[in-house]
């Protein structure tokens, strides 16, 4: 469509659009904040009664299958099965398949909040009372998009393993396991790209159950957890195989009492972790794993309890170990270690040639805003038409001209042929796990450079949330253009076939929370601040011009370069994965990382190479200091580095300029 037609209907567009305005904002909503017309799907509305006496259980699981979404081969597509306040007694698992029997992915479930919304096992519920053959409560799966179902070693069939386990998340819960349930898991969690559990209570009773969150089925990550408590249990936490990388942030474990935080092998990035056990607080048993941790808490309660059981790689900074009586506490039975103590460890061993370089002081993310629900916009009722191919680009724009303070988008794919403004007054863009994609006949003004949202203005900080900026196929596009001066937070947003954002010099703060996949550039002074970013693809992942740029967890996919510095950059990456799947080719031998000689760079992080001859050759390249041109020369050799299969592990290193 060229502009000149979109010009003839803008006016009807918006004339029609502020008389559907007062409809609009008079929708009514959820206590947690979804307004009834955005396409969640009510566990009341299919029988649950959440009163702790009924049987739930399978009036829930109509409504994780009325939730199922199908948009073809894509991961993003789900609806949110939304958990009012109340007790839901459940007996048995809950899971998300097809009518066949097959596992699917995108289960999205959401309470009212982790202090109104609980489920409840029963005491002594049949199937799990056996330790040795532990069962899950809420178990999240992997779809098949393509392949074999035992393709990589998986178990599909069977277990719902696998990497395209798309669009999980269990959000606003208090998952009890209840009593006389020794073989109880809370949730068995497998997430791919873009997954998170968050602001979840995890409770057992003394002797019930087997393991809080487990999450060693293949292949879990990347994904996030969040302000997740979890108290008793035998393990808190446990977490297995090679890929693709854990982040947490906030997380408590207490009363333990075998492991709070076991991984076996996979690469654990953690900021303000809380464990207090008797037992012992963290075990990292194979030596492939990577756990990095910023400021570990711990708390011994038994003189026999341990630190740590580590078998392969850890990396500590800001931490501490309280013991019963004071004493120094041991990294492991036999070495003596002090504990907590800032550094890189493989085993008890300490290695003096690695560091934690982490400097930047990282300030929490905003919240997301919560106005009344009359301040709501629902841009189908300005006239936008989700699945149709029809060009809802006026309609959005007269939603988020209509005043409102939180525009959304309820389940669907829209489609647009120019820019969308966010204006000053609009704080929250709810996608609801819907899709923008950009019509194949454009406007003129938006080339591919140009963002399919542009964040222009100051004021309020401003939340996108949920949303896909979907453009595979249709040729290069940006997601977010970020010029102004305001706050702005990427949560649970995929960037498919896109640009993540761009970040201009005169642009505001940066938060990235759960995001994936497409590439990111940030300019100017101002914090870009990540946690779980997962960005796949070749050539340059990130540039940073000059900004301070902290990423908890970082996982590239394809022989990429990760960061380039540029200027007076400084970039902390605290743990992750550099993932190449791709055969030895030309671009297996730029470097991880490209600093500028002005530029700082610090890093902790594991590789995973499937292909001999495929892993970096240098972790870190620096330009020509008089030139600027391509990397002239390498450090940090990947040769040098411990071995990991066919790739190395960095548990720390810092390079560049001095601050």
């Amino acid at each position: 469509m060229t502009a000149h037609p979109l010009h003839r209907v803008r006016h009807a567009l918006i004339g029609a659009a502020l008389a559907l305005l007062a409809a609009c904002v008079t929708a009514t909503a959820s206590a947690a904040g979804f307004p009834a017309d955005s396409g969640i799907v009510n566990v009341r509305d299919h029988g649950a009664r959440g009163d702790g006496n009924a049987d739930d259980t399978q009036a829930i699981r109509a409504a994780i299958s009325a939730a199922r979404v199908d948009q073809g081969k894509v991961f993003w597509p789900s609806r949110i099965v939304y958990f009012p306040a109340g007790t839901y007694r459940i007996t048995d698992t809950l899971a998300k398949r097809d009518e066949q029997g097959r596992y699917l992915a995108s289960m999205a479930l959401i309470g009212e909040s982790a202090a109104s919304t609980r489920l409840r096992l029963d005491d002594a519920a049949p199937g799990f009372t056996e330790p040795r053959s532990p069962k899950p409560m809420i178990f999240t799966a992997s779809t098949l998009l393509n392949g074999q179902p035992g393709a990589g070693g998986k178990d599909y069939l069977g277990k719902g393993e696998g990497n395209d386990a798309y669009g999980n998340f269990v959000e606003n819960l208090t998952i009890d396991v209840g009593r006389g349930n020794p073989g109880a898991v809370g949730i068995d969690f497998l997430a791919s790209n873009s997954g998170a559990i968050r602001h979840v209570r995890l409770t057992g009773a003394e002797g019930s159950g087997r393991v809080g969150i487990s999450m060693d089925r293949k292949w879990p990550g990347p994904l996030l957890l969040s302000d997740v408590q979890i108290d008793g249990f035998a393990i808190g936490i446990s977490v297995s195989q090679r890929e693709y990388g854990v982040t947490m942030e906030g997380v408590t474990l207490t009363r333990q009492s075998e492991v709070g935080l076991r991984n076996n092998g996979n690469v654990i990035s953690m900021r303000k972790v809380t464990i207090e056990t008797g037992s012992v607080a963290l075990q990292n048993l194979a030596a492939e794993g990577l756990i990095v941790a910023d400021r570990l808490s711990v708390r011994l309660t038994k003189r026999e309890a341990r630190f740590t059981d580590n078998r392969g790689y850890l990396t500590l900074k800001g931490g501490r170990v309280d013991s019963p009586d004071g004493r120094s506490v041991a990294a492991d039975g036999s070495a003596s270690v002090a504990a907590a103590s800032d550094g890189a460890y493989f085993g008890a061993l300490r290695l003096a040639d690695y560091a934690p370089g982490w400097t930047l002081d990282v300030p929490p993310t905003p919240p997301t805003p919560a106005p009344a629900v009359a301040r709501w916009a629902n841009v189908v009722k300005f006239g936008a038409r989700p699945d149709a191919d029809e060009d809802s680009t006026e309609a959005i724009r007269a939603a988020m001209q209509s005043g409102a303070e939180a525009v959304y988008f309820p389940s669907g794919r829209y489609t647009i042929s120019d820019t969308i403004d966010v204006p000053a007054k609009v704080r929250r863009i709810a996608g609801m796990f819907s899709s923008l994609n950009v019509a194949r006949q454009r406007a003129a003004g938006l080339d591919g450079e140009t963002g399919m949202f542009r964040v222009a203005t100051g004021g309020e900080p401003l939340t996108i949330e949920r949303i896909a900026f979907d453009n595979l196929g249709r040729g290069a596009q940006l997601g977010v253009d970020h010029t102004g001066e305001r706050t702005v937070v990427l949560q649970d947003v995929i960037a498919a076939g896109t640009g993540l954002v761009h970040r201009a010099v005169g642009g505001g703060v940066l938060f990235l929370e759960n995001t994936c996949c497409g590439p990111m550039v940030i300019a100017g002074p101002n914090g870009a601040w990540a946690r779980q970013f997962n960005t796949e693809g070749a050539g340059v992942r990130i540039i940073n011009d000059g900004a301070p740029l902290s990423i908890l967890g970082l996982k590239t996919e394809q022989n990429a370069t990760a960061v380039q510095n540029i200027g007076r950059a400084t970039t902390d990456i605290l743990g992750g994965l550099l993932y190449i799947v791709n055969p030895a080719a030309p671009d297996a031998l730029r470097p991880a990382f490209i600093n500028d000689p002005r530029a700082r760079l610090s890093a902790a992080f594991a590789e995973t190479v499937y292909r001999e001859g495929a892993s970096y050759r240098a972790y870190v390249a620096v330009p020509d200091a008089s030139s600027g041109a391509s990397p002239a020369v390498e450090t940090m050799r990947a040769a040098d580095q411990p071995a990991r299969g066919r790739g190395h592990i960095v548990p720390g290193m810092v390079v560049g300029a001095r601050r």
